[in-house]
């Protein structure tokens, strides 16, 4: 009976790691799809020429661009849907005006800033605003430069506003990421629906990386359910490492032999975001499995190994 077991934990986890392949030409083949949207407002001028902002504006931009990592949505493609919603861009300077604007321009981030001159001294300020959830995600300032070198201090800018090593490496930022400012997709309050083969969850963050798990699963011969739970203990970009334990009661029947009993184990892994809502996890671990024949009133148990799969879309953030 415990061999049988195993022999379905075993193909079930052959039938995931299949699945899961199948879906990494889907979403790893499209640049379009992996990029997220982006737009930039016109830095606002303070004591500062407004035709320099506006240039300085398209070096942030063009830098943007060069990275890579967004796909930036051109000047004048922002004018003409702002115009045809009869939205103007001057003078939007607050995180509510930019989340307002991004939404009709339908992208996921917005850079707002202002380009300053003060005492001779020229300076750039900007802020990362994501629009969903309407929080400043990250700022950046660059200060000290000449117009000559406005390219160069945009391409600083926009590393601080990135997150990554400017060629010089005056700025950087750690990959792990364990300060108190929580990735909005591990906050507490996040719900997502999950599903493995060959099962469904029920996932909730009850609180800033932690998570607690309903979890079912069904096969022809075997039948088990409990609960999961999580602890999130780093963000490593889009990769989110977790440990955890996870307690079961099921159900075993084949033609001969029919068994209820329990299983628990403690697991290691990690959840991946293929697009902004939809992650894949992975993760295994050490099981004990304890079952009893319901008509010989047989007990038996021993360890085993777990391997778990599965596709989680999150139907609500966090914070």
């Amino acid at each position: 009976m415990m061999a049988s077991l195993k022999r379905s934990l075993v193909t079930g986890g052959i039938l995931l790691v299949s699945l899961w392949a199948s879906f990494i030409p889907a979403f790893v083949g499209s640049e379009e799809i992996e990029k997220p949207n982006i737009a930039i407002i016109n830095f606002s001028p303070i004591n500062a020429s407004s035709g320099e902002a506006v240039v300085v504006t398209s070096f942030i931009r063009a830098n943007f661009v060069k990275n890579g990592q967004y796909a930036v949505v051109d000047a004048a493609n922002m004018e003409r849907i702002l115009s045809a919603q009869k939205f103007q861009q001057t003078g939007c300077t607050n995180q509510e005006c930019a989340v307002k604007m991004g939404r009709l321009l339908n992208v996921q981030w917005m850079v707002m800033g202002e380009y300053s001159v003060m005492g001779g001294a020229r300076f750039l300020t900007a802020s990362l605003v994501d629009v969903e959830t309407g929080r400043i995600e990250r700022t950046g300032s660059v200060q000290g430069f000449d117009v000559v070198n406005a390219d160069r201090a945009a391409h600083q800018l926009v590393t601080q506003l990135i997150g990554e090593p400017i060629a010089s490496g005056t700025y950087q930022r750690p990959v792990i990421n364990t300060t108190a400012e929580i990735d909005p997709r591990i906050a507490g309050g996040r719900i997502g629906l999950g599903v493995n083969i060959p099962g469904a969850a029920l996932r909730w963050f009850v609180v800033d990386r932690f998570a607690v798990e309903a979890k079912f699963q069904y096969e022809k011969t075997t039948m088990a359910g409990g609960p999961r739970m999580y602890l999130y203990i780093a963000s490593l970009e889009n990769l989110f490492p977790y440990i955890g334990i996870e307690g079961d009661y099921g159900k075993y029947k084949d033609e001969k032999v029919e068994s209820v009993g329990y299983a628990a184990g403690a697991f290691v892994g990690g959840e991946v975001y293929l697009f902004r809502r939809l992650s894949l996890q992975c993760d295994f671990g050490p099981v004990y499995v304890s079952l009893k024949d319901r008509e010989l009133s047989i007990q038996s148990g021993g360890m085993g190994f777990m391997v778990n799969f599965g596709l989680t879309f999150y139907i609500s953030g966090g914070r």
